[in-house]
């Protein structure tokens, strides 16, 4: 860690593809060959788990791409075919932009928190998410939250049509 709020994903990931995460539920479901079902369970139980603190802790380049690898392998098995269309089609983000998103409402929460602390905290991150929000041609993060959702899609189902 030295000195720094990056975060290790490696657990993460490892639970990502644990007998209680994705591997299993593709065991019982395979012999169903129900593709949405396993889309819906992965994305309910394992991605949720592998995104569920990186709106709090900066990722590193290699390590988002870690955590997209475990994303782009789910589909690759339950699909058995190419990925970012079948991301496109099954309304899901890859990984990447999902903890933009992410870290983006996450901020909104800290500003609106009734804690003194979490709101000065957000005040000192707020050119950081804005940078972020910036990608995604957010100018303002005064947006509702579907606005949001929708600039962020809207930036990903671009780069794929």
């Amino acid at each position: 860690m030295s000195g720094s709020c990056e975060v290790d994903i490696s657990h993460a990931v490892g639970k990502f593809y644990s007998k209680s995460e994705f591997n299993n539920i593709m065991a019982v479901l395979e012999k169903q060959n129900s593709e949405m079902v396993a889309v819906h369970l992965m994305q309910s139980y394992c991605l949720s788990s592998l995104l569920c603190v990186y709106e709090t802790w900066s990722l590193t380049n290699s390590r988002a791409h870690s955590a997209n690898v475990a994303l782009n392998n789910s589909f690759r098995r339950i699909f058995n075919c190419c990925l970012k269309l079948l991301l496109y089609y099954c309304r899901t983000l890859p990984n990447v932009l999902a903890v933009d998103q992410r870290r983006i409402l996450f901020y909104k929460k800290l500003k609106r928190h009734s804690s003194v602390l979490l709101r000065v905290l957000a005040i000192i991150c707020y050119r950081e998410i804005l940078f972020v929000a910036t990608k995604y041609n957010i100018q303002c993060l005064d947006i509702s939250i579907g606005n949001i959702k929708n600039c962020i899609w809207k930036s990903f189902s671009d780069s794929v049509i």
